[in-house]
């Protein structure tokens, strides 16, 4: 029998859920699971995606205010170039200091003015600066136009460093501004890069625990299920095993609530059931076995041994046998008539009894067949059901040996008793008769002769045809008796058996 489940599937075991439910929490535990785990990958897939999305916009902002700084240094070299001597008196045409520095502030305005919408707008990292890089656009402009003015009407080298005062410095301010914002916007991007790198691993170690939390759980849940549902399966299989085996005493015991348990509890009332029905059984079976034994002793008391079984085998088919050479002995005890009309019915059932079961004993150490027994007459024969050696031979010394008994039993009874014995050999017919009480008899001449010679005998002689002394040789004594008439023979030569020649000792 296997061991005891443990304490969680105990617990999931004594749940009174059915198995169908117990299932379906199995089913929406791990999908729950599986959900809050996609859950959770897809979260911090939007944070890293949030955060490249924060790093594009630096790198933006870092190239919006890189163009304003080259802008601003592109004025700074405008307003350098058209009041140098050299460049002013040579008249470069198309090139930048053929470009008015007013336009060019515009081109600046409009630029910055562009920004405004991306990077510009209230609650934005940069929307200060942009105002004020504005603002300062705005107060540089007149200053631009003043500049371009006096290189129209004075065109002379004496008014440069009045327009570079008011000009160049407030660009050289813009230009450091925008810098500035470069140089904070890189800083912010470096420490936002490291910190997107310490989150991403935490990201991933954090992915990587609840996985292997939402794993393990499912793992757990999933076996605490499936051991309530298998441990019992397999307890009452190797229950039903032990019953198929015969063992009715076997129980099955599991936790379960649910179907499980009531099939544990079937399977135990099954067994009970089975246990009191087998010793029933047993009981009836014991109580066959002793009438099969009986009915066996009573047919083999009928029937022999041999002819019993044939029947046995073959119920329906008739039993005749054809019996070349056997001896048939006929017994009838001398004036039993008389002395059974003066004895009551139970004494005299024991006193025939008495003498019968001697002559049965005498008969089974012979080796004879006991054939029939009507009122005091005994018959028996040798060579039936099967040929024997020395037929004849053995129903002789029966015969004298019955002598022997009936003389000993004389002496418990007042009066003396008397047997008149008869022998023949010869062919005979034997089988069986009847349906409802079986009887198995020997027919034919040999068997008439040898009732004739019982009742043509005389009490207390043993009485044989010439047959019989024939067969029976020199081992035995005789004496002659004569010819008789027997009815349906005619005259027999007819002997009297005395006894046995013993032989002489050495």
């Amino acid at each position: 029998m296997a061991g005891q489940p443990n304490i969680l599937t105990r617990s999931v075991a004594r749940s009174s859920l059915s198995i169908r439910s117990k299932l379906m929490i199995a089913f929406i535990g791990i999908t729950s699971l599986l959900v809050a785990l996609a859950l959770f990958g897809l979260y911090t897939l939007q944070q890293s995606h949030a955060r490249t999305e924060a790093l594009i916009r630096d790198q933006e902002r870092i190239e919006y205010f890189n163009l304003i700084h080259g802008f601003v240094g592109d004025l700074i070299v405008l307003t350098v170039g058209q009041y140098t001597p050299s460049a002013a008196d040579q008249g470069w045409s198309g090139t930048i200091f053929s470009i008015p520095v007013s336009d060019r502030v515009g081109e600046l305005q409009a630029f910055i003015g562009r920004g405004v919408r991306r990077f510009g707008q209230p609650g934005m990292p940069d929307a200060d600066l942009i105002a004020r890089l504005r603002a300062d656009l705005e107060e540089l402009r007149p200053h631009a136009f003043e500049t371009q003015r006096l290189r129209r009407e004075i065109g002379k080298p004496a008014a440069a460093p009045y327009a570079m005062e008011n000009l160049f410095e407030p660009l050289r301010a813009v230009q450091q501004n925008a810098y500035t914002a470069v140089q904070d916007i890189e800083r912010d991007m470096a420490a936002r890069a490291q910190s997107t790198a310490l989150e991403y691993q935490a990201s991933r170690r954090l992915v990587i625990a609840s996985a292997a939390v939402a794993v393990g759980f499912a793992l757990l849940l999933g076996y605490s299920i499936s051991s309530s549902l298998l441990f019992p399966v397999r307890r009452i299989g190797q229950t039903l095993t032990e019953i198929a085996n015969g063992s009715f005493t076997a129980r099955v015991s599991v936790p379960n609530q649910d179907e499980l348990g009531e099939l544990a509890n079937n399977v135990n009332v099954t067994s009970k059931r089975l246990g009191e029905l087998y010793r029933k059984v047993e009981s009836q079976r014991a109580e066959l076995a002793v009438e099969h034994a009986r009915s066996e002793a009573l047919l083999y008391n009928l029937l022999p041994e041999k002819i019993a079984a044939r029947l046995k085998q073959e119920p329906d088919k008739t039993i005749a046998d054809s019996l070349p050479r056997v001896a048939i002995l006929f017994a009838d005890i001398v004036e039993f008539t008389p002395k059974a009309a003066t004895l009551p019915a139970e004494e005299l059932v024991n006193f025939l009894n008495k003498i019968f079961s001697a002559f049965d004993e005498l008969a089974e150490r012979h080796g004879l067949e006991k054939i029939k027994t009507i009122g005091d007459a005994y018959m028996v024969a040798a060579g039936v059901p099967s040929a024997v050696q020395d037929p004849v031979h053995r129903v002789a010394d029966m015969a004298l040996d019955m002598q022997r008994t009936i003389a000993e039993m004389s002496l418990d009874f007042p009066e003396r008793l008397q047997v008149r014995i008869g022998l023949h050999a010869g062919p005979a017919v034997a089988g069986v008769i009847g349906n409802q009480k079986l009887f198995y008899d020997v027919w034919g001449e040999t068997v008439n002769t040898a009732s004739r010679m019982e009742s043509l005998g005389e009490p207390g002689r043993i009485q044989v045809t010439q047959t019989a002394k024939d067969a029976l040789g020199q081992n035995y004594q005789f004496a002659p008796r004569g010819k008789l008439e027997v009815k349906g023979v005619g005259h027999v030569e007819t002997w009297w058996l005395t006894g046995q020649h013993v032989a002489p000792q050495v």
